[in-house]
């Protein structure tokens, strides 16, 4: 091997290194991306989630019914309350949901998400609330429809303080 056949390979062997290292380059910059995504999302899902809890306050759940003109009474105080909370972990179940789908989270987080879903989706006020949160033609929409699809006939409870309409029902003035 001559000095001049040495350089032609390693020059050959240097222009498979740069673009071995281009190629590692473009898929790091595409995970920082879909990270990056996620963070957003992420911050975006616990701003509002913070915003909901705010609002469970029992001050602020009367002023926000009294407000507008309504009447904070206790029974609605709490019928807010609960939509706020539960509009809450909607927000939770979603970003679990898109953080799972992206690929960022394992099958056991979301298969953990996706039963306390299931199993708040059984109460007939919760599903009237998830109907009152719901945003149609979203992909989270469609998992939230089948999973309370795939339920079994709820149970008829004979405890339930709030009936389903009442709870998304606005405070009358």
């Amino acid at each position: 091997m001559t000095l001049t056949d040495f350089a032609t390979f390693s020059t050959a062997v240097s222009g498979l290194a740069v673009t071995a290292s281009l190629i590692y380059l473009a898929l790091q910059t595409h995970q920082n991306a879909k990270h990056t995504r996620a963070l957003i999302h992420q911050g975006r899902v616990a701003a509002l989630r913070d915003i909901f809890l705010a609002g469970t306050d029992p001050n602020v759940a009367a002023a926000f019914i009294a407000v507008p003109g309504g009447t904070p009474t206790p029974q609605e105080v709490q019928k807010l309350q609960y939509r706020l909370m539960y509009g809450a972990m909607i927000y939770g179940w979603q970003d679990t949901y898109s953080q799972y789908r992206n690929g960022l989270l394992d099958e056991d987080f979301f298969r953990q998400m996706r039963t306390g879903a299931a199993q708040a989706l059984s109460s007939p006020t919760s599903r009237a609330v998830w109907e009152f949160y719901r945003v149609p033609g979203t992909q989270f929409a469609a998992f939230m429809d089948e999973l309370a699809a795939n339920l079994s006939p709820p149970s008829r409870r004979t405890n339930v303080r709030f009936p389903p309409k009442a709870v998304i029902q606005q405070p009358s003035s």
